[in-house]
């Protein structure tokens, strides 16, 4: 009896013991598990499906040169009595201005051809404006900045614009080439329609600069939009603050590549990314001109403010060899191994840290 009993406590010993080996297994098979599934799809794979954007295109642009700018001059202080405008030109010019227009009629003027537009805009006025001042002409030889005021007849009722949101523009502006450009050169830029809103008692909007267009002697209508750069400009304070108005940017060669360590570049023109090269790509639709053409290749995103990039243009020479021409190394993709490695390794030093 006595050794029946030995046997079968024996027997559930070996027993037991082999339970505890295959608790142990299974623990480890778990835990293994379990690692490889915090490493994600590196292992197993996943239900997401990762869909490949298409790599950012460079758009073309056709260069046109514009021969005048227009801003606003001290806006904090302007009123429909005294509007200040500074006032950059190459060419002689006239300005006329109009105030109390209606939106719907001065846009289908704008989309009129050449003739029409100037015609009914600047020769013989037919816009359903208030008041429209006289002409006033200025003829130049060489590129000169000016400050011209504009206001309001002392005589004249008073602009009835109406409650927010309005339909009149409170003034609007154009300046008009005059000389032989028109007859040899059908795409030059031929007017620039400024309009601006002043501040008054119904609407509190700070006044500035709302839209500025190009109109060309082909009849084509340009919009004028800001590139948001960090080039800081003293001579802004005060001005306009919308980014409404028209910027003159100049193109200069970019240094040779072999020179760019000589070369030493200012903070605010710099790359935001490498902090070497100098800024040539403004991207599209966020407008923000902030990376070199090595750091563009790499971005999917703007690094200013985070938006997709559908597309960019070039803002200045580049170097002939960017990031886009490079040839990379295609590698092998990792083993099995080498990734529950590189896991494992990945999580001991989580843990350390």
């Amino acid at each position: 009896m006595v050794a029946v009993l030995t046997a079968a406590l024996m027997t559930a010993a070996e027993i037991s013991n082999l339970f505890s080996v295959i608790g142990v297994v299974i623990c480890f098979v778990c835990m293994a598990v379990f690692i490889m599934r915090l490493q994600g799809e590196h292992f197993f794979g996943t239900s997401v499906v990762h869909v490949a954007q298409p790599p950012v295109a460079q758009v073309a642009f056709q260069k046109v040169a514009v021969p005048f700018s227009l801003e606003l001059h001290k806006p904090r202080d302007a009123s429909f009595t005294d509007v200040q405008l500074k006032l950059r030109s190459e060419v002689s010019y006239v300005l006329r201005s109009y105030w109390g227009v209606p939106s719907d009629h001065l846009h289908s003027l704008l989309l009129a051809p050449w003739s029409g537009f100037f015609t009914h805009l600047i020769e013989k006025p037919s816009i359903r404006a208030e008041v429209i001042d006289k002409v006033l002409r200025n003829d130049i030889n060489e590129e000169t900045v000016c400050i011209k005021q504009v206001n309001l007849c002392s005589g004249a009722s008073p602009l009835s614009l109406g409650e927010s949101p309005r339909r009149n523009y409170p003034l609007v502006v154009c300046m008009v080439r005059q000389d032989s450009v028109q007859d040899t050169s059908e795409n030059g830029v031929g007017a620039l329609i400024t309009i601006i809103h002043i501040k008054d008692s119904e609407c509190q909007i700070p006044t500035c600069i709302l839209h500025q267009y190009l109109k060309q002697y082909n009849g084509q209508l340009t919009k004028l939009k800001a590139l948001y750069t960090q080039v800081s400009n003293e001579s802004q304070e005060g001005g306009d603050k919308t980014g409404g108005s028209s910027k003159e940017v100049t193109v200069t060669d970019s240094p040779d590549s072999s020179t760019y360590d000589e070369v030493e570049i200012p903070l605010e023109e710099a790359c935001v990314v490498c902090q070497v090269k100098r800024t040539t790509r403004a991207f599209l639709p966020c407008r923000h001109v902030c990376v070199c053409d090595t750091c563009c290749g790499r971005l999917d995103n703007c690094p200013m403010c985070r938006s997709r990039i559908l597309a960019y243009f070039l803002t200045a020479p580049e170097d002939p060899v960017s990031y886009d021409e490079e040839v990379v190394e295609e590698l092998d993709p990792p083993t099995a191994w080498r990734r529950l490695n590189d896991a494992v390794n990945r999580m001991f030093v989580a843990e350390e840290q």
